[in-house]
């Protein structure tokens, strides 16, 4: 069944502008399958075709095309036969990268993250939902028939969107692979890894670390160690709560003839304060924690505040490297409350890079919410 919907002036400036989700606020709720496109118009004229997800509130319409005479599958293809070339020409990433990146490659709530030849699918998107195979078909089309197309379609905006988990192999079965930065190397596993399978967001943060030195490196919520792996150093020391995490540090430990390490298995509030009370001293600290903001704005802040804290106390001279990935936290706040807490230790700073997140991560006006990852190379002075 073919929708439409006729929307005001102000919607129409804003798809005009770039906007490409609009809540039940702007545009006038109707009854349909969560899924379904719809036409919308103003003043009987053709706007765009837009996806409809009545029991999303918040994502009620995503914008999946703006032209009145749309060929679905092709439409979709070309997508992302613009965004490989994103990646691959225009920013030379080669072997593993974030393909499809929801609003900034047209395809909201749609991400495909590839490594090697195995592509992993995040999806919140009513519509793709019920047409999965035709993103299969896409790739297959674009990549070859050699690949291995994962989906992995859990967590809490699948959940917002009310469209159940799913975790499934829809073309090929291969879940394990190995790509190399900054001259390290490291597995990946998409079935037990986090997110899908690594840290995508990260890569030219790694980049830049690897330009430091330190005798001692802590890195903390360290997760499969790319950090404390790639920053060059004598003795290494990784906290990690998760078990499976922990088996794939050990791999990468292993792979890159990485020796002299300490792995602690543990909560890091709990390590961090075990430290502080033995006064270690470290010359090089990564805080790269999870959204800890997502649950409770609130006593976020206080976590985020306690490791920072306890980071600084454990470093006399060296280097911080600390992260935020809450959208929730933006930069000049982060700032503030890392100045701040400085400050009152006594100690002195230079800020000597400011991070963000990988350029496959790019940011479209006016989704400003795509951008999420920050942070500080700090360097700590008596």
């Amino acid at each position: 069944m073919q929708y439409e919907i006729k929307v005001g002036e102000r919607v129409k400036r804003e798809i005009k502008k770039g906007r490409q989700v609009f809540s039940v606020n702007w545009i006038k709720k109707i009854e349909a399958e969560p899924g379904e496109l719809a036409k919308l118009k103003y003043n009987n004229n053709f706007l765009a075709w837009g996806i409809i997800n009545p029991k999303d509130q918040y994502h009620y319409i995503r914008i999946f095309s703006y032209n009145e005479n749309i060929d679905i599958y092709n439409e979709i293809k070309e997508k992302i036969k613009k965004a490989k070339e994103y990646r691959e020409k225009t920013i030379n990433y080669k072997d593993h990268y974030r393909l499809i990146y929801s609003e900034s490659d047209f395809l909201s709530g749609l991400i495909i993250d590839k490594y090697n030849d195995i592509f992993v699918i995040q999806n919140s998107n009513a519509f793709f939902d019920k047409n999965i195979n035709l993103i299969r078909d896409a790739l297959i089309d674009i990549y070859g028939k050699d690949i291995t197309i994962y989906e992995k379609s859990i967590g809490k905006q699948r959940e917002r969107s009310y469209l159940k988990p799913i975790e499934r192999f829809i073309y090929g079965n291969k879940y394990e692979t190995e790509i190399e930065e900054v001259n390290k190397k490291f597995y990946i596993n998409i079935l037990k890894g986090q997110k899908t399978g690594w840290f995508l967001d990260q890569r030219e943060n790694r980049k830049i670390v690897n330009q430091l030195y330190g005798d001692k490196i802590l890195d903390v919520f360290s997760y499969s160690g790319s950090f404390g792996i790639i920053i060059n150093g004598e003795e290494k020391y990784f906290i990690e709560k998760n078990k499976e995490a922990i088996n794939m540090l050990y791999r990468n430990l292993k792979l890159n003839n990485i020796e002299n390490y300490n792995v602690m298995n543990d909560n890091a509030y709990r390590i961090l304060k075990q430290f502080y009370l033995e006064k270690r001293k470290f010359d090089i600290i990564i805080l790269d924690p999870p959204d800890l903001l997502a649950e409770n704005y609130e006593k976020g802040i206080r976590s985020f505040i306690l490791i920072n804290s306890i980071a600084l106390d454990l470093i006399d001279e060296g280097y911080l490297i600390t992260f935020s990935c809450s959208q929730d936290l933006n930069e000049r706040k982060f700032y503030s409350l890392i100045r701040t807490l400085i400050r009152r230790k006594n100690k002195k700073f230079e800020i000597l890079y400011k991070f963000n997140q990988a350029l496959d991560h790019k940011v479209i006006f006016p989704h400003k919410e795509l951008s999420y990852l920050k942070g500080f190379l700090i360097e700590i002075k008596k």
